[in-house]
């Protein structure tokens, strides 16, 4: 599989709707824009499309070429590229997007405009990076550029190369349904399973005891279950929830995580890449050792699961059947945290157990209704 840039502060902020200027409903409208990053060479385009509440930007700055939809008044965002899709929803932004009116005017592509300061980093931003936001807009609200300074001057621009104040449908803008749709379970896929079916409950030990024998943080439990080739995990660590589905062939695979907050959530979908001329994704393939252990009365064998990796890495013991027991995970030779199983059972597991909650799949719980 590809990677993919998911977040870029290219074409501006991406964690809330685009701006819009108070007391102003912008018209239907299609912009297409050419987006200059001074780091680099040449430039891209960016097309921004407008229909009532919805905005959509097809960008071509990435690889593959990304789309983007926002919500108006939405805290969420969804990013898609054909065979990966993020939905993120967070009311705490990184920046500070309190918008301010230059008062100036400019003239672009024979329109006037108004500058705002859309968006400016925190005093106390973890990046420690300093950057500012600038756009200009029509008195009937369309964005006509949009450019962003660093420390060190001026680092992109986005400016209209066209305008076309048109009806726009409302398919052309809005989030597709289909993008929450998985049909995966229905699938013929090749791959066989790698291990017995079962389900595994473990608890994580960080080794961070107080000096009065106390963990200062909950109890981490990740709960596994194996469906044939599916496999799925769920982490719960007080407030906080990961949920990551798989499929053997590594051409499916579902994320979901939930932050300190229940304001702090995010939803990845991969699925198989379209382009058949992209070669077969491969996993790391665990190397065995002579190392055993016992869990649970089971005798498991330990294997290098990253082997290769230098600065870190992650093993772990599984019995003959293929069932992970224990896992560790370590960076530059220090142990670093381990898992252990405290329950497991070899059972028929329906692929009902292995599905996504049906609420992850549903438009209003990224506030993309």
């Amino acid at each position: 599989m590809r990677l993919i840039l998911l977040f870029c502060l290219a074409a501006g902020p991406a964690a809330a709707a685009p701006f819009v200027p108070p007391d102003v409903t912008p018209p239907d409208h299609v912009v297409t824009m050419e987006l200059t990053f001074f780091d680099r060479k040449g430039s891209s385009s960016q097309v921004v499309i407008r229909h009532g509440e919805w905005t959509r930007r097809d960008s071509t700055y990435t690889t593959p070429p990304q789309t983007t939809y926002y919500r108006q008044g939405s805290n969420a965002y969804v990013i898609d590229n054909g065979w990966i899709t993020h939905f993120r929803r967070k009311d705490h932004l990184e920046y500070d997007d309190q918008a301010r009116n230059t008062g100036e005017r400019r003239t672009h592509l024979g329109e006037s405009c108004t500058v705002w300061e859309t968006a400016r980093s925190k005093s106390d931003s973890p990046s420690g990076q300093s950057f500012t936001s600038l756009s200009c807009f029509t008195d009937d609200g369309i964005e006509l550029w949009r450019r962003g300074f660093g420390v060190k001057g001026i680092s992109w621009s986005a400016e209209a190369i066209r305008i076309e104040r048109r009806a726009v449908a409302a398919q052309e803008a809005r989030l597709p349904r289909a993008l929450l749709e998985l049909n995966w379970w229905d699938r013929k896929d090749p791959a066989t399973a790698t291990a017995a079916e079962h389900e595994t409950v473990m608890e994580l030990s960080e080794g961070r005891i107080l000096p009065d024998g106390s963990n200062p943080a909950p109890p981490t439990i990740r709960t596994t279950r194996r469906s044939g080739p599916w496999l799925f995990k769920e982490v719960i660590a007080g407030t906080r929830r990961r949920i990551e589905i798989s499929h053997d062939s590594i051409r499916m695979r579902l994320t979901y995580e939930r932050g300190r907050r229940d304001v702090e959530e995010e939803l990845t979908i991969a699925r198989p890449d379209p382009d058949p001329a992209q070669p077969e994704p491969k996993a790391f393939q665990p190397v065995p050792s002579d190392r055993y252990d016992t869990v649970l009365g089971e005798r498991c064998r330990w294997s290098d699961m990253t082997p290769g990796m230098n600065d870190g890495g992650t093993d772990a013991c599984f019995t003959d059947d293929g069932i992970m027991l224990k896992e560790e995970h370590f960076s530059r030779g220090a142990r670093h945290s381990t898992w252990t199983a405290t329950r497991m059972v070899r059972r028929p597991v329906a692929i009902d157990e292995v599905k996504p909650p049906a609420e992850l799949l549903q438009p209003r719980t990224w506030d993309l209704d």
